[in-house]
């Protein structure tokens, strides 16, 4: 049979691959990668700042984000919207990774096959939005986030978790004497939580990710930076690839004290990968992810955590690792995929 041709619609705000944080970006970087190497035709549409292997179109200069002479951000979405339809007779698939700013392509006759994956937690406004188009088909990324688009009457054709490449994260069996926090530095995210646990606990913690938009600056600058003052906390801001797996395999664990229903939270599994137990509050998918006692442990206040912080050492490094290559590869992620596009095509 023969390989539909498939459009990634990559969101706008950071390149493909991330220079530093960005798990959406990763993991559609490293989908695109494997399905060309499988023998794809694929065309990425992102910013003319990404790398890939795969044809490329790009739809403004730089990402939205790294772009700061950049006044009217919704201006290169709207030239991706015109590139994307221009190019309709090219392909069999559209696959949308751009949140709703692609959905109005759905509404052309000739639209080809749309498939949306889903990375970010729904709520009502997003829920009607996605009820509003009724060719495409959406993909949830964890079970509890297929209930909750379900809750909102949103059809999932499938459920695809994130994988990621373990060859890419070299496991430590014998870590150093730190906690770490890697994520966006917002609110939602549990950064302060993670440097109040830290203290409770005693324990050191560094604190890596980066801001972006006004809001989250404003929130670094007023909310984060005061603590960071403190002598256990040690403050590294964005990391590259390289320097994000040396901080997770010489972490003792990774605080996830996420406050909103997280979709997946691929820093979890990156985490595990290199050995590292994660310590995640009871929110959307963190149970599917940590194996409470096993992988790490799932808490539901910070108190529960500072406990968690105390047991760590309880934790097999060899069975995060092991969870990771059974469970979150890329390969398995690549293989949920293609059979999605089969049935589409």
């Amino acid at each position: 049979m023969k390989k539909p041709r498939i459009a990634q619609l990559a969101p706008l705000w950071i390149p493909i691959p991330p220079r530093t944080y960005g798990g959406i970006e990763l993991m559609l970087s490293e989908l695109t990668e494997a399905l060309v190497r499988q023998g794809y035709d694929i065309t990425l549409f992102a910013s003319g700042d990404s790398k890939t292997s795969a044809k490329f179109i790009p739809v403004t200069e730089k990402a939205i984000w790294l772009n700061h002479e950049l006044k009217s951000p919704h201006a290169p979405v709207m030239r991706m919207l015109k590139e994307v339809f221009d190019r309709f007779y090219e392909f069999d698939i559209l696959h949308n990774h751009f949140n709703f700013f692609m959905f109005p392509l759905s509404l052309r006759l000739d639209c080809p096959q749309f498939l949306t994956t889903v990375h970010r937690p729904v709520d009502k406004q997003y829920a009607e939005a996605m009820k509003a188009y009724h060719k495409i088909k959406f993909v949830a990324i964890s079970e509890d986030h297929k209930k909750s688009m379900e809750s909102f009457g949103i059809p999932v054709c499938d459920v695809v978790y994130n994988g990621i490449d373990p060859e890419r994260y070299e496991f430590n069996d014998s870590p150093d004497d730190y906690l770490l926090y890697l994520s966006r530095l917002n609110k939602e995210k549990g950064v302060l939580t993670a440097i109040e646990v830290a203290r409770a606990a005693g324990q050191k913690l560094i604190v890596a990710g980066n801001s972006a938009g006004n809001a989250e600056w404003s929130f670094f600058l007023h909310e984060i930076q005061p603590r960071l003052n403190s002598e256990n906390i040690s403050f590294r801001g964005q990391v590259n690839f390289r320097e994000k797996v040396e901080l997770l395999k010489n972490a003792k664990a990774l605080l996830f004290p996420i406050d909103r229903q997280e979709p997946f939270g691929l820093v979890m599994i990156e985490a595990m990968a290199c050995g590292t137990p994660a310590i995640g509050f009871r929110k959307g998918s963190v149970p599917e992810i940590i194996e409470h006692g096993k992988t790490g442990f799932v808490a539901d206040t910070p108190e529960e955590m500072v406990e968690a912080i105390k047991n760590i050492a309880t934790i097999d490094r060899h069975e995060c690792r092991k969870t990771v290559e059974e469970k979150f590869t890329l390969k398995q992620m690549v293989d949920k995929y293609e059979k999605i596009y089969e049935k589409l095509a």
